[in-house]
């Protein structure tokens, strides 16, 4: 089996009737979903490919340049800036709208209950809601895009850890927004996912989760490459890192499909055994989620 650990859906980008077809068509048995929380964007030529390839070179080589770079990706309006356009980033996610496509597909999607601190309304209440639905698995924040410290998470993280949910995080780095250790230290016994091979620190990040058990990276987004992703796996070792997309995200065109083959070949390249293999692509998902 094949798990992608971390997909959003996005209707406006990619219907869930093709995102099925895409699934089918590249080998993904299930995928757990995130709700939307971005204005549609795509990163469709050469320009936007080149800006993430300078960033991810930053962010791995002179990290604190790098790191610079990052948060220039967000303005303090809460928009995704891209080579000069403005994306809405959308304070409250719909965790409806993945409910519903779990109830209609309960046997090939699975879901992450979306909450922001930082946003009206308490985050716990959220997960209460939702976590009475069977098809939730998790919890996740964005503390980067959301502009909040990792200490607002605190009363999440307990209630994660009392009721056995993992909490998959993308980090930021100013003002608290990316201190990956407070919680798993606080908080023993919490699972712990850090998005995007645990941007924008890295091997930081590595050298940390490597010894911390509990604390876990995927494999997903652009913001990664396959290079990337293999370092990472070496580091870490298999038993650390999960196969996840960031789809519906990618390099096609509007009205285009997404293309699962392109990370997911970034995972098949790996020098792993098959253990190896069903570690990153499915049982590590299955060991922390329970599911």
């Amino acid at each position: 089996m094949i798990v992608d650990c971390h997909i959003h859906f996005d209707p406006d980008v990619l219907s869930l009737e093709r995102m099925l077809v895409c699934m089918d068509e590249h080998g993904i048995d299930k995928a757990a979903l995130i709700p939307t929380m971005v204005e549609p964007f795509y990163l469709d030529n050469r320009m936007k490919t080149a800006a993430g390839d300078l960033l991810r070179y930053a962010l791995f080589r002179f990290n604190n340049l790098g790191q610079l770079l990052y948060e220039t990706t967000v303005d303090k309006k809460g928009n995704f800036l891209l080579l000069g356009k403005k994306y809405r980033i959308f304070d409250k996610p719909d965790n409806k709208q993945v409910a519903d496509a779990i109830d209609k597909h309960p046997d090939r999607f699975v879901g992450w209950i979306f909450v922001n601190p930082a946003a009206p309304g308490d985050p716990l209440e959220e997960i209460e809601r939702w976590s009475s639905h069977p098809g939730m698995i998790g919890v996740k924040a964005h503390s980067f895009w959301h502009r909040y410290p990792i200490s607002s998470l605190d009363g999440v993280a307990a209630w994660c850890r009392d009721h056995d949910y993992p909490l998959l995080i993308h980090l930021g780095c100013r003002e608290g927004s990316g201190d990956y250790q407070r919680l798993p230290e606080k908080f023993p016994g919490l699972k712990v996912l850090y998005a995007h091979a645990g941007i924008p620190y890295y091997q930081r990040l590595w050298a940390y989760a490597r010894e911390r058990e509990g604390v876990y990276v995927d494999l997903s987004s652009p913001y990664l490459n396959q290079d990337l992703v293999r370092k990472a796996v070496d580091f870490l070792g298999a038993d650390k890192c999960m196969y996840g997309t960031d789809g519906p995200y990618g390099q096609q065109s509007p009205g285009g499909d997404y293309d699962y083959g392109l990370i997911k070949g970034w995972a098949e390249a790996l020098p792993l055994s098959s253990r190896g293999f069903d570690k990153v692509f499915n049982d590590n998902f299955h060991e922390i989620v329970k599911a």
